[in-house]
């Protein structure tokens, strides 16, 4: 599993997690070597996991995570985009995530996040109510026991098998109002301007930078 080079203090060069992983499907070789440039704009690093089946894939980064015994990691699809100042905005997030958090999610597709408790000092930063959707999200080492632990393989999709440990209370967890990564649309969503619920466009895509970094500002 590829990791790109460290750039700068691990916190900065890790938006504040232990870890990050990137998921990405080896069918979709362009959407790796996307991402990796993408990072490097960023100045970010993080740990490349083919991936094959969603459900054992994800839960063998949780595994990892026990393993290492990580502090937090955060989980990208190699699908997403995210606001150019990431690092800005997470270092916000962090100074205002409550220390007892199991999950949290940057990027959701939820119709319902922004109407829940929230937590004081930051506005934007809410108990989750239905994030649903794992395309970017941050686990605690806490968290991470807690999934290897209750969740078992079934016929159920892992997002729904997760949500339902919130709901018995076994996991808290917590959202952004307006989420700071997205998937990217894919080329049906972008013809149709069509997104999923929840998933509001981002205020400066990173990846719309990406050619303009590759070609040196040109």
């Amino acid at each position: 599993m590829p990791v790109l080079p460290i750039y700068g203090p691990s916190a900065t060069a890790q938006l504040g997690f232990a870890h990050i992983y990137v998921l990405h499907d080896p069918s979709h070789p362009t959407r790796l070597l996307r991402m990796a440039h993408l990072l490097q704009l960023l100045q970010l690093t993080a740990e490349f996991v083919p991936t094959t089946d969603p459900f054992l894939s994800r839960m063998s980064i949780y595994r990892d995570i026990r393993q290492h015994s990580y502090a937090s990691a955060l989980i990208l699809d190699d699908s997403v985009d995210m606001e150019l100042n990431i690092r800005s905005l997470m270092r916000v997030a962090h100074e205002n995530l409550p220390g007892d958090w199991d999950m949290f999610f940057p990027g959701h597709c939820g119709a319902f996040e922004g109407t829940q408790d929230q937590p004081s000092g930051m506005a934007a930063l809410r108990m989750a109510n239905m994030p649903i959707c794992l395309h970017a999200h941050a686990v605690s080492l806490k968290g991470a026991h807690q999934i290897v632990k209750h969740v078992k393989p079934s016929q159920e999709i892992i997002e729904m098998a997760i949500m339902r440990l919130k709901e018995r209370g076994l996991l808290r967890m917590y959202s952004l109002d307006v989420p700071v990564f997205t998937p990217r649309p894919s080329t049906e969503e972008l013809r149709k301007q069509d997104r999923p619920a929840g998933n509001k466009r981002l205020e400066i895509s990173a990846l719309s930078h990406l050619s303009l970094w590759q070609n040196g500002g040109k």
